[in-house]
């Protein structure tokens, strides 16, 4: 186990351990020349002295160090320093896809096709570049914070494949997921990843797996016999489309499924855009499954003693360290095989990702060895050369010799057919023992790259953009970002630009509006401010300033803000109008004299008594109130304002600026009758008292 602070081809600084499996340890590094994060799966020591282990996992790891897309993790380096074999990848912070199925499923069916199409983007990008997966699985993406899917270890799980076999079984696949094909130790291609990532689309429809079982057998021949249950059955929410989608890419025959990644994404975008569309008749809904397949006595026992082999070097594992980090890919673990088998069947991933592979294979290469009628040591066989044969030719003359086959990978030739058979090993007249495996590579045909124009896509809808990238044979990656300018999911720019001649299945990267960015902003106090004052206050903040009202006031000098439409420290988005209401100073009463009709002249009254004479006013009562800052604004000091309205007329009460250890203020109130007695602080009314009665208080 390495240390922290180890540093690795002297720039990748160790930091900890993050993860662990059967065959290497995970951890987080930083790279000093970088400076940036990366994860580093360092080779177990047991398998280093496996050099043509080793060799192959180099080289798949270069391969796959030559994909580059948004939604697959990068590999960016391969080193070795003294026995440690590593491989360094990107560092994703966030949580596997399974994680967040099991904390949120079942996805409804906009999110699932949402982060279906990323992981079929990934693999089209894959495919594309000659490289097949096979192990699609939910543990092996990842999500960031910003809901970009990963898939992880392409390429890294064919350095397993190549050995499964031959290491005693210590790598099985992922049942759970793997197709048929892989199953029976048939030919592999591209509809193995599109039936696995159609197994992923199930689960995260119905937050379950379509076969369950109690061994890892079961499960197998389940996926060879058994047809996926509809996901209706289980959410009756799924859209009918999606549904289609999901059994289309799982059916048992792989001429009946999606041929190419790109036709599963162009039907995928289908549904997104028109839920209710009908895919019926491209969907093949019944077909021929294969005959039922038994496992006898000694296959069962194989596979068992398999499993043991897996508990034995799971229990070396030193559980990773809980952080933000995808937890399942780091511990290289299928999460859900803890919860529906016991510890001695869990699947161990190896390296960088399991494949889902060729456990049957292995069975029968093992049980041709065992069964034999007599029980005795086989005699060795002459390997014949398949060389040119077709696969199914090749498999039947190897098959013929008690030898399996594998197939390695396709390369072009210049020699051989496409579909046929350019290289073996161990070559034609080797002599080796029944049921050895024969690795095996297919020739294909040089592919023809063809060059398209990027089209200006700026303003257009992101559906629609993506649309037409997907039939220009474009892969799409998305970014959002805010704008002031476009509604949310509009493109603001795109990555190569406009009138850009690029391969196709390059990358053009959309960068999508997310709508204008929401920004709050406190309102300030604008009471017995200027108007000029006012706006310049809320200029300040990034609020406008809207209709201006005009009122007397007994207390605010004419001319200064009385009233704000919005209170003080209210939380507001950035851009909202607040309105005032100015003072114009107090109210004054005009009395106007009554004409006097010459016809009829006013006579002075006799009866009204003189000034010496008229009697005494009545004293006014008085009172006493409290008044108690407001609890819920806090400040140092507050413009507290109380008014009275009574037998007399309205007036103020007290008029000042009250710091808060002052509080709680007594005031006095004079006055006559019933009235209201109001109290405003900064401005806005705090406290009404309806229930003034002057004629109560003894005189």
């Amino acid at each position: 186990m390495l240390e922290p602070g180890k540093i690795l081809g002297d720039r990748y600084e160790i930091i900890q351990k993050i993860g662990a499996g059967g065959m290497s340890i995970v951890y987080k590094a930083k790279c000093n020349k970088l400076q940036r994060f990366v994860a580093i799966k360092v080779l177990r020591e047991e398998f280093v002295k496996d050099e043509a282990f080793v060799q192959k996992f180099k080289s798949e790891a270069f391969s796959a160090g030559g994909l580059s897309h948004p939604n697959i993790v990068s590999i960016y380096d391969v080193g070795q320093e003294d026995d440690l074999h590593y491989i360094v990848m990107e560092f994703v912070e966030g949580q596997t896809l399974k994680e967040y199925i099991e904390q949120n499923g079942p996805l409804s069916s906009t999110q699932t096709l949402e982060y279906g199409m990323q992981i079929v983007s990934a693999l089209r990008h894959a495919h594309n570049k000659q490289v097949i997966h096979r192990d699609i699985k939910p543990q092996n993406i990842l999500i960031t914070h910003d809901q970009m899917l990963k898939v992880a270890d392409f390429g890294i799980a064919k350095a397993v494949d190549s050995s499964t076999i031959v290491a005693a079984g210590n790598a099985i696949g992922s049942v759970h997921y793997f197709s048929p094909e892989q199953a029976k130790g048939k030919y592999v291609n591209e509809t193995s990843d599109l039936y696995s990532c159609g197994i992923v689309l199930f689960e995260m429809a119905t937050n379950r797996l379509p076969f369950q079982a109690d061994t890892h057998v079961s499960i197998a021949l389940k996926h060879i016999n058994e047809e996926v249950p509809k996901p209706s059955l289980f959410n009756e929410q799924i859209w009918t489309g999606l549904e289609s989608i999901i059994l289309k890419a799982t059916n048992k025959k792989q001429e009946l499924r999606y041929q190419n990644a790109d036709s599963m994404l162009e039907d995928m975008k289908t549904v997104l855009a028109n839920p209710t569309v009908d895919l019926s008749s491209k969907e093949v809904t019944e077909t021929d499954v294969d005959q039922t397949i038994l496992l006898t006595d000694i296959q069962t026992s194989f596979i068992r003693q398999n499993e043991k082999t897996t508990s034995r070097l799971e229990s070396n594992q030193t559980p990773g360290v809980k952080m933000s980090t995808p937890q399942d890919y780091y511990e290289e673990y299928g999460g859900e095989d803890e919860e529906e088998v016991s510890t001695g069947y869990k699947i161990l991933a190896g390296l960088g990702g399991v494949l889902a592979t060729l456990l049957i294979v292995g069975i029968m290469a093992a049980v041709t060895f065992f069964v034999l009628p007599s029980f005795t040591k086989p005699q060795r066989v002459v390997v014949p050369s398949v060389l040119g044969q077709t696969v199914d030719k090749a498999t039947a003359i190897l098959e013929d010799k008690n030898l399996a086959i594998l197939l390695a990978g396709e390369e072009v030739s210049d020699t051989y057919t496409p579909g046929t058979i350019m290289r073996q090993t161990p070559n034609g007249e080797k002599v080796v023992e029944p049921g050895t495996v024969i690795n095996v590579v297919v020739a294909k045909q040089k592919e023809v790259i063809e060059e398209v124009v990027v089209p200006n896509l700026k303003g257009e809808e992101s559906a629609n953009a993506q649309s037409i990238l997907s039939e220009m044979d474009l892969d799409v990656a998305l970014e959002w970002e805010y704008s002031d300018e476009l509604d949310r999911s509009k493109v603001i720019s795109h990555t190569p630009e406009a009138g850009v001649r690029v391969k196709k299945g390059d990358t053009v990267t959309l960068v999508l509006s997310k709508g204008k960015e929401v920004v709050l902003v406190k309102v300030p106090n604008l009471y017995n401010l200027t108007l000029d004052e006012a706006k310049a206050k809320l200029n300040e903040v990034g609020l406008r300033f809207g209709q201006t009202v005009e009122e007397h006031s007994d207390t605010v000098e004419q001319g200064k803000v009385m009233k704000q439409s919005i209170a003080e420290n209210q939380e507001i988005e950035q851009g909202e109008i607040v309105d005032i209401v100015i003072s114009k100073g107090p109210k004054v009463e005009e009395v106007i004299p009554p004409e006097e009709d010459p016809n009829n002249p006013t006579t002075p009254d006799t009866d009204i008594p003189s000034e010496e004479n008229t009697p005494e006013e009545e004293p006014l009562a008085t009172i006493t109130r409290v008044i108690n800052a407001p609890t819920d604004k806090l400040q140092d000091e507050y413009h507290v304002l109380v008014l009275i309205e009574d037998d007399l007329g309205a007036r103020t009460a007290f008029d000042g600026i009250v710091k808060k250890e002052q509080f709680p203020l007594p005031i006095q109130v004079s006055g006559k009758g019933k009235g209201v007695l109001t109290t405003f602080f900064d401005g806005q009314e705090e406290y009404r008292d309806n229930n003034i009665n002057f004629d109560e208080v003894t005189q």
